[in-house]
């Protein structure tokens, strides 16, 4: 039933499955959810269950009542990034589908600022947006193109690896949490004696993996990251509440000093399908100068003037690709 399932939902182009038993399959396709196929029995949960974990997933799924993980389906080679979770005492999981190539930056719509950054020898970039939104997919499309056009060791730090990138030109290190490392901010401070140019960290959940990041990026690597925040002032906003109040000055100053860009991204649905609307902020005095003061709501002002140099609002943005309502 799992490769049935598989098989449809990779046929509609869906970017995620959710299972549980008492229901049929859901499938979302354009982010509109629906049902398909038969209800899903407490057996045929358990035989999926088989199939998917291996011993240590399993030991970890029973102690947490949850886990993460990739998989990978050889019959139609696709990967997915899988949770397993508890509702009603009994088994759920969530799929999203991975995309068979990596996109270019051009094919998803990002930010033509982007592309600035593929020689950058430092700085952190922060894609941030609501679950769903393709920060991933961004970022992917950036280390794809970055890796073919320069020579360098990239390091991922993820949970789970979801891409796989090889590059002629480029040495790769990709690091899956609990089976390669664990926990973020020890591999990245590790990550430094194994010499990478570019790191991406999958996301940064604390203060202690935010510190760490800031710090690769001030000894020379840049740094690529993820949030869930939903503009760039709310994320220079969340990176400096990480912190305990006594810090929270020198944290503003390290952080005005080493952020190179905030992406902010939501997909929007249009007649032709889903497309990225994307906020950004790039670092240039007047940013670093508001951030270091704590003046986030200014933010917006430095984006709408700093145009000619790739920034945009999320209003900007949005009247781009022809949507005119604030989302």
């Amino acid at each position: 039933m799992l490769a049935t399932i598989l098989n449809y939902a990779a046929s509609l182009g869906a970017s995620d499955i959710h299972l549980t038993v008492g229901q049929p399959p859901f499938f979302r396709v354009d982010g509109d959810l629906f049902p398909h196929g038969e209800i899903i029995s407490a057996q045929t949960a358990e035989f999926i269950l088989n199939e998917l974990l291996t011993p240590r997933l399993r030991e970890e799924y029973e102690k947490n009542l949850a886990v993460d993980f990739s998989y990978a389906d050889k019959k139609i080679a696709r990967r997915f990034r899988v949770n397993v979770y508890n509702q009603k005492n009994f088994p759920a999981l969530a799929f999203r589908l991975i995309a068979d190539k990596i996109p270019t930056l051009d094919e998803l719509g990002a930010p033509i600022a982007l592309k600035n950054f593929f020689n950058a020898g430092q700085g952190l970039i922060l894609v941030t947006g609501r679950t769903g939104s393709g920060k991933s997919t961004t970022l992917a499309a950036f280390l794809n193109e970055l890796c073919h056009k320069r020579s360098c060791h990239l390091l991922t730090l993820e949970d789970p690896i979801e891409f796989e990138y090889a590059a002629e030109n480029s040495f790769v290190s990709q690091r899956e949490l609990k089976q390669d490392f664990l926990n973020f901010a020890d591999a990245v401070r590790t990550a430094m004696r194994q010499m990478p140019d570019v790191m991406l960290i999958g996301e940064i959940r604390d203060a202690e993996t935010m510190h760490a990041a800031l710090e690769a990026s001030a000894a020379g690597v840049l740094v690529l990251a993820t949030l869930h925040t939903r503009s760039a002032a709310e994320t220079a906003m969340r990176v400096e509440t990480m912190f305990p109040l006594v810090q929270r000055d020198a944290i503003r100053d390290l952080f005005a000093d080493e952020f190179s860009a905030i992406i902010s991204q939501q997909l929007i649905k249009t007649s032709g399908g889903r497309k990225c609307a994307a906020e950004v902020l790039l670092a240039n005095p007047a940013a670093r100068s508001l951030i270091r003061q704590g003046k986030y709501v200014q933010l917006p002002n430095v984006m709408m003037s700093g145009r000619a140099q790739g920034m945009q609002t999320m209003d900007m943005a949005l009247k781009a690709i022809g949507c005119h309502e604030k989302i």
